[in-house]
């Protein structure tokens, strides 16, 4: 006689595994939540920055990059320039000098958006 403990178990986790097979991907990030870039900010690809010239280039232009520079990639968190390996679809902002001060890094959804084209 198979153990009533035992059986619950094995199958919540069967229908644990099931369910998580059957949902859709989310998408990143979720629908709805859309993160409020200034409005300055440019559109641009940006390809992966030279760091030994502390420069990047964003379309055809090439920029020097802010001492302090802030690269937020699509989930809002700060990274290092150097993890920017492909260029990617971003939005930023320039400083006083010239230099590139912000990059925000966009998600698929806000590459969609009719003002990030």
């Amino acid at each position: 006689m198979p153990d009533p403990v035992t059986s619950a178990i094995v199958g919540s986790v069967i229908g644990s595994v099931i369910e998580g097979i059957l949902a859709p991907a989310p998408q990143l990030p979720p629908p709805g939540i859309q993160r409020l870039l200034p409005a300055e900010s440019r559109y641009g690809v940006m390809y992966p920055p030279d760091l030994a010239l502390w420069t990047v280039q964003i379309g055809k232009t090439v920029y020097p990059l802010s001492p302090g520079v802030q690269v937020r990639n699509e989930f809002n968190f700060t990274i290092l320039p150097s993890m920017v390996q492909h260029p990617t679809k971003v939005r930023y902002q320039l400083g006083f000098s010239g230099a590139v001060e912000r990059i925000w890094i966009l998600s698929p959804l806000e590459a969609s958006l009719p003002e990030n084209r």
